[in-house]
């Protein structure tokens, strides 16, 4: 009887892994079949032995090393199991009673071996599962392997189901003989393999402490433990005889590592720069949170550390747990806040443009400093960083590091006195960025270059031309004051306008020579709703005008107030573009 401790992570093999043992197995099948058996090292598996209470020379271990590699060998088991039954059947179904003996005879010695067992404590009878993954992992992989389909709800879980299918893909390929016997012979094989060629380095200890020590020194194989992981282990551990914080903690984490790797060690920095005002340096970053956030583990096994640091420690982990729940909605563009007035869906809309479409994860720790202020002055410092990072970035390509510092300093300003944090200070850091770097002769000579590209990557130009728009209404009445949506119920979906050529693409019989290198260019350039966009199609600006008069878009509008398109009329739009842009993309 095996079990995952609460600090171990869960299941992480890659597929990688998974073909790495699949290739052991095969090569090890193709030797026992050419009657030349060969021995495989399978790894070291940790354990802790536990005694069963009211049974007899039976005991529990607890797997601290080598989890992956005993998770992946059942899976393994299990579908050598299905094939089985599957063989069973069809014995069944043919008559034929002697395979049908023993198929039923194997199902049931390996399913007690590596599946579940009956097992008798004080004369009460019980079925006892062989292994229990961790707690996230567990009801997935037991609905798994016995073909109840379960749907994968977090990363492991999908790391599991590849595992299993691979397996069962690629067992499914070794047993190909046509005839049931052969099948079973080939299995049976494979059984023999198991038994006799599979090595195990098998360690056991009886003390817990001892095994924490083994546990941080010899994970030196299989897949690396991520930063989130090990602090997983070590918080757990810290908490060890404070049942109550370390089961909620175990919880946290259990939440907090369902992303995949990647995506978390992305959060755990983020979190870190939104404290701390600075990066982790590379390699350090389990250690700078460990000691950042939880210095109380230094106290660990001394007679100070109390009741008083382990609730310190889960309101801790509570707090970073919230974090990552912000960290997710920020990366998928999603606001923060309860949905209450002034702000406007325009305005919960201008986050996802910058973090979504944009793509700007840079300005995240700032977000997450930024999510305890009020909702209207969260919603006002977005709209100035998506104004500079289109400018400063986007066209005039200056190097981000200068805004990271920025973003940086008012991470930390937010952290010091949420209540008493003044906006201006990031207005005006920015506003001396963008007069020393980003000017706008820069800004005007960039803009000047901004194309569409025919192999696609124009999300930038849509929302340059998307946010122009929103703001022609303000730049007509006098541009007077703080750049203003004057009309913030009309709200363009960003993936469905499309981008409008007004000399067309592909015109064909009535291609203009001169206006060709041009058809491109910001200046024959426009929006429209997708439907307007295929009436207009490839027509001639002629054909299109009444199209453009009954658009919802202003700019289009504006365009169907010239009874021709010309290399002029182009240059006229280009620049009338540029204004409202030296205008709106200023902090």
């Amino acid at each position: 009887m095996f079990f995952i401790p609460k600090y171990q992570r869960a299941y992480a093999w890659e597929a990688e892994s998974v073909e790495d043992f699949i290739k052991d197995l095969k090569n090890c099948f193709e030797r026992r079949k050419s009657h030349t058996p060969v021995n495989h090292f399978f790894g070291g598996v940790l354990c802790v032995r536990y005694s069963v209470a009211g049974a007899v020379n039976q005991h529990e271990y607890e797997i601290i090393d080598g989890q992956q590699r005993i998770s992946t060998f059942t899976l393994l088991m299990s579908c050598l199991i299905k094939i089985y039954k599957e063989l069973l059947e069809q014995a069944k179904s043919s008559g034929d009673s002697n395979n049908e003996f023993i198929l039923e005879g194997r199902i049931k010695d390996l399913s007690e071996r590596f599946v579940e067992f009956r097992q008798e404590v004080q004369r009460k009878v019980n079925s006892v599962e062989v292994i229990r993954l961790s707690k996230v992992d567990h009801p997935f992989y037991r609905e798994l392997i016995r073909e109840m389909n379960p749907s994968p709800s977090r990363d492991s879980h999908q790391k599991i189901n590849i595992a299993y299918q691979m397996l069962l893909k690629e067992v499914r390929h070794i047993i190909n003989p046509s005839k049931i016997e052969g099948k079973m012979d080939d299995i049976e094989i494979l059984q023999n393999i198991i038994d006799n060629d599979f090595t195990i380095l098998y360690m056991v200890t009886d003390s817990k402490d001892d095994a924490f020590r083994l546990f941080q020194v010899i994970n030196d194989r299989g897949t690396n433990l991520t930063v989130g992981d090990l602090l997983k282990a070590k918080i757990l551990e810290i908490l060890e005889g404070f049942n109550d914080y370390q089961d909620s903690c175990e919880k946290f984490w259990d939440e907090i590592l369902a992303d995949s790797p990647s995506n978390t060690a992305n959060y755990l920095n983020w979190i870190y720069e939104s404290y701390k005002g600075k990066r982790a340096k590379q390699d350090e970053l389990f250690d700078n949170l460990l000691d950042g956030f939880l210095p109380e583990h230094k106290e660990h096994k001394t007679e100070n550390f109390t009741d008083r640091e382990s609730k310190q420690i889960y309101q801790t982990v509570k707090n970073i747990h919230e974090d990552i729940l912000k960290c997710r909605k920020l990366l998928e563009g999603q606001w923060l806040y309860q949905l209450q007035q002034p702000i406007t869906n325009w305005d919960r809309t201008r986050l996802n443009l910058l973090l979504k479409e944009l793509d700007h994860t840079l300005s995240v720790p700032l977000f997450l400093a930024a999510s305890q202020l009020d909702h209207k002055i969260f919603s006002e410092m977005v709209q100035i960083v998506e104004k500079v990072y289109f400018r400063y970035k986007i066209i005039c390509n200056q190097h981000a590091t200068s805004l990271k510092s920025i973003y940086y300093e008012e991470s930390r300003a937010i952290r010091d006195n949420s209540s008493s944090y003044d906006l201006s200070s990031l207005r005006h850091k920015l506003q001396n960025l963008i007069n020393s770097k980003a000017s706008s002769f820069t800004f005007k000579n960039g803009l000047e270059t901004l194309e569409y590209k025919d192999s696609g990557g124009n999300k930038p130009l849509k929302y340059f031309l998307m946010t122009l728009e929103y703001y022609y209404q303000w730049y007509q009445d006098g541009s007077t004051g703080t750049p203003l949506c004057k009309d913030k119920s009309r709200v363009y979906d960003f993936a469905g306008t499309s981008i409008e050529h007004i000399y067309p693409q592909n015109a064909k019989n009535f291609k203009a020579e001169n206006l060709e290198p041009l058809k491109n260019t910001l200046g024959n350039l426009t929006i429209l709703d997708p439907a307007q966009n295929t009436i207009g199609g490839n027509d001639p600006f002629d054909v299109k005008r009444s199209l453009y008069q009954a658009s919802t878009v202003l700019l289009t509008r504006n365009i169907a107030k010239n009874a021709t398109w010309n290399e002029q009329e182009i240059k006229n739009h280009k620049n009338l573009l540029i204004d409202i842009a030296l205008k709106v993309f200023y902090p």
